[in-house]
């Protein structure tokens, strides 16, 4: 059975019925309806000292990320690992060379020799790319989110009428192959009651005033518990809302580019992150999940600020490789100047992003090929593919 939250001090059950058609099941339970979250918060002085950490960890990632003069070289990598964890709390699983060989192999979404899983997380990666060039100058839109939720359930099995719509059925959290009436935790059912408490939260996130009065990563905390209480979608909330929380982060202006990971902190504490979240619901105790969810920021911006510095060491040692053996191939430097945020190549892909023609493209390739700085990618289901191992022993370090 659900959990019973009809004591909850932060929200209300109503009572709803129906059949689960997947079993043919009936059933009358309780869903939860979130109250309007808080406009201030007190809390106990180890909170705040979380807090202070977390945000040191995140001005020390930053001023990392400005060292580079090119900071999409690091945000590429940062955004396709998020998709791989993000993916993986949802049960999509896939390496991370998978995405990478994926992307630069394909920008077909049916392209058949990309599997259903590894699409998933391209979904993801494409999803967050377009996010990040909507902010930091535009705010959270419902168009944006509805715009974001399409592309991650695309070609999937919630792809359809309902991709970027506020869901117009009951969902349930909890396995998949169970009925609802062994559920988790019921959201609120579909209606004027979901839209106007989906507004409310819109609201909230981008009220200017809250900033005088709740912590920036209190916001953030506060309003990735609401999004998932409310699930206003069919699918793809828990991804969507952990986007919400990076695009909150730069909104703020405490990180310019999308350098940090948090999914892959997540996805190894993935019991006690459902249980948090769960058990504000059932206690209305905001702190423990403040804390929590501080914690995921402060490791995963140090391990985030760590790989920044791995990355630019390699990218020095490589770029240093190629000008030394290869002083007057402008486009090999090029290629092997970019190799830490584009491992894998093919001479298409790189025609198209140094826009010189084939056979200068298969020459570069070559020279850095004889170089060892690449090497032939071994999976048959591509066209000719090549990468550089040494990027992944640092990302996955």
């Amino acid at each position: 059975m659900p959990t019973d939250l009809s004591q909850s001090p932060v929200g209300t059950t109503v009572p709803i019925t129906g059949t689960d058609r997947r079993f043919n099941v009936p059933y009358e339970l309780d869903a939860f309806m979130p109250a309007p979250l808080p406009r201030e918060l007190d809390l106990p002085s180890e909170t705040w000292m979380a807090l202070s950490e977390a945000m040191a960890a995140l001005g020390r990632l930053d001023a990392s990320a400005h060292l580079i003069p090119n900071p999409q070289l690091v945000t590429h990598i940062a955004t396709r690992r998020e998709a791989v964890g993000t993916s993986a709390l949802e049960g999509t699983f896939a390496n991370l060379s998978d995405l990478f060989a994926a992307e630069v192999a394909s920008d077909d979404e049916a392209d058949p020799r990309v599997p259903p899983n590894v699409r998933e997380v391209m979904n993801y990666a494409r999803a967050a790319d377009a996010a990040y060039e909507w902010v930091p100058e535009r705010p959270i839109t419902k168009g944006l989110l509805a715009s974001l939720q399409a592309v991650i359930v695309s070609g999937t099995e919630s792809d359809g009428p309902e991709a970027g719509a506020v869901r117009e059925r009951q969902v349930f959290v909890g396995p998949k192959d169970r009925p609802i009436t062994e559920a988790r935790y019921i959201p609120p059912p579909p209606g004027d009651q979901l839209t106007a408490l989906f507004d409310s939260w819109l609201s909230w996130i981008n009220d200017e005033s809250l900033r005088d009065s709740v912590h920036l990563l209190v916001r953030i905390a506060l309003a990735h518990y609401q999004f998932e209480a409310i699930h206003p979608y069919t699918d793809g909330n828990g991804r969507l809302g952990r986007l919400v929380a990076m695009l909150q982060v730069l909104l703020d202006g405490i990180l310019k580019s999308p350098v940090l990971s948090v999914s892959d902190w997540l996805k190894d504490h993935d019991t006690e992150y459902r249980d948090h979240l769960l058990q504000v619901s059932v206690s209305g105790e905001w702190t423990p999940w403040v804390e929590f969810f501080a914690e995921a920021i402060a490791v995963s911006a140090e391990d985030a600020y760590r790989r920044v510095m791995n990355l630019l060491a390699l990218q020095e040692e490589l770029s240093q490789e190629a000008r030394a053996a290869l002083p007057r191939a402008r486009l090999a430097i090029d290629i092997a100047d970019d190799l830490i945020a584009y491992p894998f190549l093919t001479v298409a892909a790189a025609q198209a992003r140094y826009e010189k023609s084939n056979q200068a493209n298969r020459n570069a390739i070559g020279q850095l090929c004889t170089l060892g700085l690449l090497e032939p990618f071994s999976d048959t289901r591509y066209d000719r593919m090549y990468w550089n191992k040494r990027v992944f022993e640092v990302i996955e370090r």
